[in-house]
């Protein structure tokens, strides 16, 4: 499990400013992935999961950004070419978007390496909310339950100490 974001990574998060369409396919993605009625799981309105997504996003180069962003794109607007829906991801039916995702999970290179972005930043922007995990049994960091003080990594042990 990926700690919480800190205060300064959700300041840069808020920076990564996603457009109406991205937000959109992510959270359409989402509900599409995760379905959460009728089980433990915590609701996707009450996860920030798009927001969680921003800040993972947040931390790529403007190059690897870019490009991401143009696979965004590709997958979005693919349901014009592919299937001939003429409407983007988010628009289509929830039967539609199972197929659609199959679909890319069986294509070429570039639309699997896409659908597998996809699910890895929806995992990660749902499942990087503590209250979600809680859900399904976790507990919370040990660290913070043993009451280890943070080191920004894992604590050294202390007969190795720095002088």
């Amino acid at each position: 499990m990926l700690p919480a974001w800190t205060s300064a990574e959700l300041e840069r998060a808020a920076a990564l400013d996603l457009t109406a369409e991205e937000r959109a396919l992510f959270a359409s993605f989402a509900e599409t992935l995760i379905p959460t009625e009728g089980t433990t799981l915590l609701p996707l309105t009450d996860v920030p999961v798009v927001d969680n997504i921003a800040a993972a996003l947040s931390f790529l180069d403007p190059a690897t950004l870019e490009e991401v962003r143009m696979g965004l794109k590709l997958f979005d607007y693919g349901p014009f070419v592919i299937g001939f829906h003429f409407k983007r991801f988010s628009a289509l039916s929830l039967s539609d978007r199972e197929a659609y995702i199959r679909r890319w999970e069986e294509g070429v290179t570039i639309q699997r390496g896409v659908v597998d972005l996809l699910k890895k930043l929806t995992f990660i922007g749902y499942w990087q909310s503590i209250e979600a995990s809680r859900a399904v049994g976790y507990r919370g960091p040990v660290s913070i339950e043993g009451g280890v003080p943070y080191q920004g990594n894992a604590p050294m042990p202390t007969e190795e100490s720095p002088a």
